[in-house]
């Protein structure tokens, strides 16, 4: 096993700007400029997946406060690949983004999300059991349609804060960005989410999903589908980065060296 963490360290060191320079290349119609950073270029050869085209389910009362944490200790490899942690400033467009959101959140009493629904009625429907919390979130910004960036923002990636997704509605990352925000005011802890940018490898496109790990599993929130699902049966979806207030991963496909 010692053996094989290694060499999985070792191959990551070396594959990982392979594999982002490949993820680039292959869906350059979506890429994203930041002009003045340190670390332009990686950060255009991944952000530029968010803008992308587009088991076990467990039920029962399961109490919010009490997630699994997504450590090494639980062992959960999200969509089988091996992660490794990356700085998070790296990805500036993002930390802009956790800037502009503290400065305009929408999650206050008098806040109307749409016609008859306030943030006040929204919370105190939301369900108590955290599955049925997840699956409430999901449908609800599912209803808000699917808008691209170039059509929103006249630019080809923008990461919209849940208030400018509340008005002009948004694209993949910004479904995962208002369903991580919400769950968060709603008592799931931002540790056990992450934002996670994927290669749909039936569809061909790259997209962006909101991974929440609970109870030693990971459930994931797409706005393709209102149905909440664990990791485990979404087999078609390759993760490249993951991201949340704290840390952001890579992703390497692992296997075993015999």
């Amino acid at each position: 096993m010692a053996l094989t963490a290694c060499c999985l360290m070792w191959l990551g060191c070396i594959l990982y700007p392979v594999l982002v320079s490949g993820a680039a290349s292959s869906s350059d119609h979506m890429r994203e400029s930041i002009p003045g950073s340190e670390a332009h270029n990686e950060v255009e050869d991944l952000g530029h997946a968010m803008s992308g085209g587009k088991n076990r389910e467990k039920h029962g009362q399961e109490a919010l406060a009490s997630p699994e944490s997504p450590s090494h200790g639980d062992k959960v490899q999200l969509f089988g690949t091996v992660e490794f942690k990356r700085p998070l400033n790296t990805l500036p467009a993002w930390l802009d983004l956790l800037k502009r959101n503290e400065q305009a959140s929408i999650f206050l009493p008098n806040t109307m999300f749409k016609r008859n629904v306030s943030w006040t009625t929204f919370k105190a429907k939301a369900p108590k059991s955290a599955m049925d919390l997840l699956r409430y979130v999901n449908a609800f910004w599912n209803t808000w349609p699917y808008k691209e960036d170039i059509a929103n923002w006249h630019k080809q990636d923008y990461w919209a804060i849940p208030a400018e997704f509340l008005k002009k509605s948004g694209d993949c990352e910004d479904y995962s960005i208002i369903k991580y925000f919400t769950l968060k005011e709603l008592g799931i802890p931002p540790e056990k989410m992450r934002i996670v940018v994927v290669r749909d490898t039936v569809r061909n496109f790259a997209h962006a999903i909101l991974a929440v790990y609970l109870n030693g599993d990971v459930y994931i929130l797409d706005n393709l589908s209102n149905t909440v699902l664990s990791h485990t049966r979404l087999r078609q979806y390759m993760p490249q980065y993951s991201v949340n207030e704290f840390s952001r991963w890579a992703h390497l496909k692992g296997r075993k060296i015999r």
